[in-house]
């Protein structure tokens, strides 16, 4: 009996599906003519030269109530989106008490260079702190913004939510912090840092992987027992709320990425790779992502106001329900695996451009053109309609309606720039930051930095 039903019942579903889907584009095909002007009248014009920021007032009315914001973008290299969420950071902060700035970069190394900021200058900091994508002219100006905010007493503290480590900032800081107090334990830390940062790349095969993942994880053990037991190393490390969290956090954070995405890195070198997709590091990654803001948000800063800075893929509310993304897979995001709780009280804005040209993180060179023009009716090209150089449009606190219908519908925008995909932007984004053009960003050298 229950066979019969669903097979009477599945192609009548698949028949209403088909029809509501073909009425909704119907609608909106018919409404289109209306799309122009809304967005005429109501996009926010964006003003970089006006110096009292009257043009982000707008923000304290669409964040009412909300404790985090993200910041998303459509590519890491261009200089305008980095200078954008720079001047937005500086408006969360001073005007409307966003006290933190969570970076897509690892959590050991943010934090250690936020505890030694007042040892090192800005672009040092940036350096030490946040991936080389973001090494960049613009983003210094936000290294000097934090740090002079400290000196006068109003801190943006900064912190991270990524997994991914880069070698040697976690690893000279916390070896300092310990040395002082036993530097036998200092020089495990060390080694046991450089052994973790090459744990896979210098492992060819599954049992070496093992070997070495289980001697680390004991002496991961052996440091966090060693915190644990001597009070000294509390009192040795930088005068900073919340350092000795950190610091033990960072610590666990390394058994628990070896246990889990290094582990699943390792056998996908091998070829061996799962039948879940949510299983494959790439996907494990935005997981433990997850999970590491939550920690930042509940555990480490539960009472503040916090930013979030990355990129639209990670940041976008649920990349499952996407239509197609860039990977053409449609698996879960960081945004999936958020709590209902945290995704409450999150405002996410997507960042996208109409034309220029970005750089390709894969080597922070290669230079990226937008598609120009963007899709017919892509978000790209209807935002065109607003007549500005950049402009803000808001999501949550619209209706659907004949002028708003194209967020309600199947949505091309464009990844990096250039790589297609289909959305229903409500159902991805609280509101979006839309720049007529873009240009790469410039990136500062190492031998620059240290200066």
């Amino acid at each position: 009996m229950k066979r019969m039903i669903v097979r009477m019942t599945l192609p009548l579903l698949i028949v209403c599906l088909a029809f509501s889907s073909f009425s909704a584009s119907a609608r909106a095909a018919s409404e289109e003519k209306y799309w122009g002007s809304w967005i005429e009248r109501h996009a926010q014009p964006l003003d970089a030269s006006n110096a009292s920021n009257k043009d982000l007032r707008f923000l304290k009315k669409v964040l009412k109530g909300k404790r985090i914001v993200q910041l998303g973008e459509t590519t890491h290299g261009a200089g305008e989106i980095n200078a954008t969420k720079v001047r937005m950071i500086k408006y969360l902060h001073e005007e409307l008490g966003y006290d933190v700035l969570a970076f897509e970069s690892g959590f050991p190394d943010t934090n250690a260079s936020y505890l030694n900021m007042d040892q090192l200058t800005p672009k040092s900091t940036m350096k030490n702190s946040i991936y080389a994508v973001w090494h960049t002219e613009d983003v210094v100006e936000l290294f000097d913004y934090m740090k002079e905010q400290k000196e006068k007493g109003d801190p943006l503290i900064l912190t991270g939510f990524d997994i991914q480590s880069m070698k040697n900032s976690f690893n000279d800081a916390a070896t300092h912090w310990v040395k002082a107090v036993d530097p036998e334990k200092a020089e495990l830390l060390s080694q046991s840092e450089n052994d973790f940062s090459t744990l896979v790349t210098d492992s060819n095969t599954f049992d070496e992987f093992s070997q070495k993942k289980e001697k680390l994880v004991k002496n991961y053990q052996k440091l966090i027992k060693f915190t644990k037991t001597h009070a000294e190393l509390k009192e040795n490390l930088p005068k900073e709320p919340k350092a000795y969290e950190m610091f033990m956090h960072s610590l666990q954070l390394r058994i628990d990425v070896m246990e889990t995405y290094m582990l699943e890195e390792m056998k996908e070198k091998l070829e061996e790779y799962p039948e879940n997709i949510e299983d494959f590091s790439f996907f494990m990654r935005d997981r433990m992502m997850a999970e590491q803001f939550q920690w930042v948000a509940d555990t480490l800063y539960p009472k503040k106001k916090i930013i979030v800075w990355g990129h639209n893929y990670h940041l976008r509310k649920q990349n499952t329900k996407m239509i197609k993304d860039w990977v053409q897979l449609n698996g879960p995001n960081m945004g999936d695996y958020l709590p209902e709780q945290l995704k409450k009280q999150t405002y996410t804005i997507g960042i996208y451009a109409y034309s220029g040209a970005s750089l390709d993180s894969s080597d922070n060179k290669t230079v990226k053109p937008v598609t120009s023009p963007p899709p017919s009716e892509s978000l790209e090209a209807l935002l065109k309609a607003a007549d500005r150089p950049a402009v803000f449009v808001d999501f949550l606190h619209t209706k659907n309606k004949k002028g708003t219908s194209w967020m309600y519908t199947p949505r091309t925008a464009l990844y990096w720039g250039f790589t297609e995909e289909q959305m229903i932007l409500k159902e991805q984004y609280d509101g979006v930051i839309w720049l007529e053009h873009i240009t790469p960003s410039v990136i500062i050298t190492p031998s620059v930095i240290i200066k």
